[in-house]
Order: C-alpha cells, then structure tokens, then sequence
C-alpha cells in the first residue's frame, strides 16, 4: 500500500520513511514539508495512507484533511499528535480524520496502526483514545453541539446496530468489533452497510461523530430497548 508523510520537521519525515520502506507492505510515495504541499501530493500521487502533522505551515493539517477528504474521501488519514494537541482533536475527527498516532509511537505499533486503518479500521492510541471520548463526552452534553436527531431515527436502529456504533465510536476496527459481538466480519460489514443507509451517513467517521454528539456513548442498552 502506498503512503505519504507529511511533516514540517525533516528529521521526522526521514525517521518515519526510514521505518515505513522497511516493511515491505508499504511503499513511501512521496514526503511533504507544508500542508501545501500536503495537499498538492495527495492529489497528484492519489495514496492510500497519509500521515499527516497537525501543526504545519501554509495549511495545518486540520485544513488539508478537510480539503483532501473532500476531494477523495478514499484516502485515509492518520494525524501525528503530540501530548498538547486535545484543542485539535475534535476539529480532526470531523474533518474525517481516520486515526491518531502519537509521535513517540513505536515501531512495530507504527505499522499495525497503518495496516489497521488501511484495512477500514480506526486506530488510536490509548492516551488519545481517553482524550478523544472524554471531550465528546462533555461536547455531546453542550447545547453548543448538540444534534436535533429526530427520534424515528433511532426507532429505526436494531440493538445490534447501536451497539456497533457505539463501538465504532470507541475507534474499533470490524476484526474488533466482530470479536466484540460474535458476528463474522462480513456481517459486521453489513450492519455498519444499513446503518449508514439509515441514518444517511457518508462514512464510518460519521457514524462514530453521530454516535459521539447523539449521546449514544453515553447510554446502556438497556435504556435505549425501553
């Protein structure tokens, strides 16, 4: 599979390059030093992966996620954090960002996460994963991003599928959640199919940010079957 850096720092680019040519499952098409060149890349080289800095100069990477999603949401998106960077996290995910890995990741995690979102997955560090549902959870409490979901909407949702999204929400992979529900993968597959049909849906991204600002975290099963 094909992915590109984008990072200001040199040293960074390099390092991961360094480690991502290593494995034979990926190839490095191309590096970018700015969020322009970011977005120039990702247009013209069309790669699977991106790893993507937030803070970079020109364009952040908060924009050029927006930008590049919009021009080809099949590009998945992993953003490079570091421990300061919760102001950006809810900007990224709803820009459609597929993951979030912290600069000083370790090698073979580096790898997994990248086969992981490649595969459909979503990956997350555990620090960001904390972070990413703690500030949805007091984000989906506020008038301020608080969704009119209309209640037929969620009448039209099986159990099965709320669970799903609700772990979805958690960032889990369909390999994860199929282990999760004792399903096969493709029934996974299917469910997260008429969930998006359903609640009119582009992407998994969407379900997680729908469940995330519905409340739909922070609810049992059994409050919602009553």
């Amino acid at each position: 599979m094909s992915v590109l850096i984008a990072d200001d720092q040199e040293l960074i680019r390099e390092s991961l390059e360094l480690i991502i040519s290593s494995d034979s499952r990926f190839s490095v098409v191309g590096t970018a030093k700015d969020g322009r060149e970011a977005v120039e890349l990702a247009g013209r080289l069309k790669p699977d992966i991106i790893l993507m800095d937030i803070r970079m100069p020109e364009i952040n990477g908060l924009e050029c996620v927006s930008i590049i999603k919009e021009r080809n949401s099949a590009i998945r998106i992993i953003m490079l954090t570091t421990f300061d960077d919760d102001q950006y996290v809810y900007e990224a995910v709803k820009n459609g960002a597929d993951g979030f890995l912290l600069k000083g990741i370790s090698k073979s995690d580096l790898l997994t996460s990248i086969a992981s979102v490649h595969a459909g997955g979503a990956s997350v560090d555990p620090q960001t994963a904390q972070k990413i549902f703690s500030l949805f959870g007091r984000l989906a409490n506020s008038s301020f991003l608080s969704l009119q979901t209309p209640d037929e909407q969620f009448k039209s949702l099986t159990i099965q599928e709320i669970k799903i999204m609700q772990l979805i929400g958690k960032g889990l992979s369909n390999k994860e959640i199929m282990q999760k529900v004792n399903f096969s993968e493709g029934t996974v597959r299917n469910y997260i199919s008429n969930i998006l049909k359903k609640l009119d849906l582009r992407d998994r991204t969407q379900i997680a940010i729908f469940a995330i600002q519905s409340g739909l975290m922070l609810k049992n099963l059994e409050s919602l079957n009553g």
